[in-house]
């Protein structure tokens, strides 16, 4: 199997640290990111990541799909939900973020008002205690904080729930978060 990735990716990233968690060894493919000659567009014409290239030439696209195939879904209720907030909590600051990269005058100051709003909403309702930080949602939680702390660096998580940072800094120690370390990008 082959994962194309892009490392300013969040979503990329947690397969990629799961996958250093808990699976067996995997290629993983760097690719370019709205590129017309991106290495990624004729496996996938949706030129998303993460996308996983199966043996049989199968390519499954989105984060949650692939944790799916790889049986990596939390089996409870609690676990899903949880799952399922912090991934609406990453959809939001991707929203965000890329409001951010436009010009200035082509913003929507209520999108990005809304956004933060429902970001820092959503981290204020999580409890570190129930996020093991080698769960597939703990590495969620982990890779979200961390896209803020080098990517989406506007986002002050930290004020929105200073609980979260002990949680973090255990979570950044681990040997997959750091060998996934996204560049910083400046916003």
């Amino acid at each position: 199997m082959t994962l194309f990735f892009h490392p300013g990716s969040p979503y990329a990233r947690i397969i990629r640290m799961l996958w250093r968690e808990r699976g067996p060894a995997l290629t993983e493919q760097e690719v370019t990111l709205r590129d017309p000659a991106s290495a990624l567009l004729p496996h996938n014409p949706v030129g998303r990541v993460p996308s996983l290239l199966l043996a049989d030439g199968t390519l499954l696209s989105e984060t949650l799909l692939i944790l799916a195939h790889q049986g990596w879904l939390p089996r409870d209720n609690a676990g899903m939900a949880r799952l399922g907030r912090i991934m609406g909590m990453l959809d939001g600051i991707a929203v965000w973020n890329r409001e951010l990269r436009r010009v200035p005058t082509e913003r929507a100051p209520g999108v990005i008002a809304l956004e933060a709003t429902r970001a820092d909403r959503i981290l204020a309702s999580l409890d570190p205690a129930q996020h093991d930080p080698g769960s597939p949602e703990g590495i969620a939680l982990a890779a979200t904080l961390g896209y803020g702390e080098r990517r989406h660096t506007v986002w002050n998580w930290r004020a929105a729930n200073p609980s979260l940072a002990p949680w973090f800094e255990a979570a950044a120690r681990r040997p997959a978060f750091q060998a996934t370390l996204p560049p910083v990008s400046g916003i």
